[in-house]
């Protein structure tokens, strides 16, 4: 096995052994917090925009990990670490998304919890800009990480400024997120479909060779 595999295994050990001794030390109802299905509510299809938006935050930090495998790690070090932050953003905000961790720690501060929300919008142009070689993407791809960051702006200015009460709001707010979150996988899906089109054509320009 590849370190990686003794890693992935590992965690998912202390995660299964970690479980099990909460239902040890306490109960099965306790525990059923951590292993039931969402199912809060009556209401048929219960919290179905925050499961597309997680999956696809997390598909897109899928996506750039399996982009990641189709370049030469040494001599695309720059590629390298762009695919890296954003395996490391999509997953963090896909976490964040499901377990609400951003809104935690803005009542933890005592601020609006959307401008922690734009800072991490601001890290991310930060590292587009750094290490995205935005350059070296297709156009289709430059239109979807536009129309993403112009979603989550949307999605920004609703949260923060809009009245809490106002109607079509919280539509807003959430349908711009849902938008922006699959124009950004898109943004990624495009990444991958450029270097699986690379490989390809240097497979065959090779085959040609002989």
């Amino acid at each position: 096995m590849r370190p990686l595999h003794y890693v992935i295994f590992s965690l998912t050990t202390i995660y299964t052994v970690t479980l099990m001794v909460i239902e040890w030390k306490t109960s099965q109802d306790f525990v059923r917090n951590f292993l039931g299905d969402i199912q809060q509510g009556q209401v048929l299809f219960f919290g179905i925009n925050t499961v597309f938006t997680t999956f696809l935050l997390w598909a897109s930090a899928l996506l750039f990990a399996i982009s990641l495998l189709c370049i030469d790690q040494q001599r695309e070090r720059r590629e390298y670490w762009f695919f890296w932050s954003q395996i490391v953003m999509f997953f963090s905000l896909g976490f964040d998304e499901r377990f609400m961790v951003h809104e935690r720690v803005g009542r933890w501060l005592n601020m609006e919890d959307a401008y922690l929300l734009l800072a991490v919008g601001l890290v991310e142009l930060l590292l587009l800009f750094r290490l995205g070689a935005l350059k070296q993407r297709t156009p289709s791809a430059l239109t979807f990480l536009f129309l993403g960051a112009l979603m989550f702006g949307v999605m920004i200015i609703v949260d923060g400024f809009f009245p809490a009460q106002m109607l079509l709001r919280l539509s807003m707010e959430d349908l711009a997120k849902f938008w922006g979150c699959l124009f950004l996988c898109l943004f990624a899906w495009e990444i991958l479909r450029q270097h699986v089109e690379r490989l390809k054509a240097n497979r065959l320009k090779s085959a040609a060779m002989y």
